[in-house]
C-alpha cells in the first residue's frame, strides 16, 4: 500500500473461546490488533472473510463507531462484517479512547473521536489532551498494509454520529489514503468553517434520518423532518447551513448542480457535482424516513446501511 511507516508497536489476538493465534497470525473471522500511539495502547478489530488468501489485493472499509461505543460493538452490530464476508473485503473497526468531554453542560468520560472541535455541540474538558486520532488511523492503515494484501486504491471510511464527524475529518485530512468517505447520524459532521483544505476532493456522502432526535432538537423540530429537501430547508433554513453547506464549501461542490431522486416514503437522495470537473468530485446527501439516531442494520431500521453504503463506495478509487 505504500503508507509511510509510523513509530508504533503492534500485536495481534483473537476474541472468544478459540485459542489465541501466535503473534502476527491472522485467522478467518474476528481478529484483534493493538498499536501503541503517543504512548497509549489503541485497539482495532478486523473481520477477515473466509475467501481471503493473501494472493489478491482486497478493498478495505474502516467503520468508526459513535460516542460511548467501541469498535468491537460495531463489529457485532453494524452489518459491515456480514458485507465484508459476502463481498470478500476486509472490514476494520477501530476503538476511540475514553475522553473527558462536556456535552450540553454535562461532564462525562466516554469513548469519543477527536473530530473537529465543537462540530457535534460538545467540547473536551478544560486541560484535557485529546488523542491524535488522525495519527491513530494512519497507523491502523499502515499496520493493515504490513499484515494484509490490500488494494491501496480502494480503502474507504464510514462513520456513525461522532464517528461520522471523524469520517468527515478523515475526508479532509486523510483523503490521500481514503478513496471515499461516508458520515451518518444527526448533527454537523463538518464545521461551518475551519475544516481546512482537503488533500484531494474525494467523493463524500452524508446521511441522516428524518426522525433523528439529535438533529430534530438542534433545529427545534417537534416532529419528524419533511421528506423533501426543498420543504426541509425552507422550513428549517439553519439546517442547510449546518448539514450540506459545509460539505459544499469544503469539497468545491456546485450548489446548483444537483439531481434529486428516491421515494419520500423511504429514502431521498440529492446528488451534487463538483466544480473541479473531476467525475469523482461529488457529494451525496441522503435522508432516510423513520431513521432515528442509529446506524441502520435491518434490525433497528429496515435499511441495510452497510450494503447500500458499499454499493456507493465501490464506485470510487484513488486511481
Amino acid at each position: 500500500m505504500g503508507i509511510p511507516s509510523l513509530l508504533f508497536l503492534a500485536g495481534c489476538a483473537s476474541d472468544g473461546d478459540d485459542p489465541s493465534p501466535a503473534p502476527g497470525e491472522i485467522v478467518p473471522g474476528k481478529n484483534r490488533f493493538t498499536l501503541t500511539i503517543e504512548g497509549r495502547e489503541r485497539v482495532y478489530w478486523v473481520h477477515v472473510p473466509a475467501s481471503y488468501t493473501g494472493a489478491t489485493e482486497v478493498p478495505v472499509v474502516v467503520m468508526l463507531h459513535g460516542t460511548n461505543q467501541t469498535g468491537e460493538q460495531f463489529y457485532n452490530i453494524s452489518g459491515w462484517r456480514e458485507v465484508g464476508e459476502a463481498e470478500g473485503i476486509l472490514t476494520v473497526f477501530p476503538t476511540a479512547l475514553v475522553n473527558c468531554i462536556v456535552d450540553e453542560g454535562q461532564t462525562e468520560e466516554l469513548t469519543k473521536w477527536n473530530s473537529y472541535p465543537g462540530t457535534g455541540g460538545w467540547e473536551h474538558c478544560p486541560g484535557a489532551t485529546p488523542a491524535n486520532d488522525e495519527l491513530f488511523l494512519r497507523g491502523v492503515l499502515a499496520d493493515l498494509d504490513a499484515r494484509f494484501a490490500i488494494d491501496s486504491a480502494r480503502v474507504y471510511v464510514v462513520g456513525f454520529s461522532n464517528g461520522g464527524e471523524m469520517a468527515a475529518r478523515c475526508a479532509v485530512a486523510l483523503s490521500d489514503l481514503f478513496a471515499a468517505s461516508i458520515a451518518c447520524g444527526g448533527g454537523g459532521a463538518l464545521p461551518g468553517s475551519g475544516a481546512g483544505t482537503p488533500i484531494r476532493l474525494l467523493p463524500v456522502l452524508l446521511q441522516f434520518g428524518n426522525a433523528d432526535a439529535k438533529l430534530m432538537r438542534a433545529v427545534g423540530a417537534t416532529s419528524p423532518l419533511p421528506m423533501d429537501f426543498t420543504e426541509l430547508f425552507s422550513t428549517y433554513p439553519g439546517l442547510y447551513g449546518r448539514v450540506p453547506k459545509p460539505y459544499i464549501d469544503t469539497f468545491a461542490i456546485d450548489e446548483a448542480s444537483v439531481t434529486v431522486s428516491g421515494d419520500s416514503t423511504s429514502v431521498i437522495v440529492a446528488d451534487y457535482v463538483g466544480l473541479s470537473g473531476d467525475p469523482a468530485n461529488v457529494f451525496t446527501l441522503v435522508e432516510v424516513k423513520g431513521l432515528e439516531h442509529e446506524y441502520p442494520n435491518t434490525i433497528n431500521h429496515p435499511l441495510n446501511g452497510a450494503a447500500l453504503h458499499w454499493a456507493w463506495l465501490r464506485r470510487f478509487s484513488l486511481l
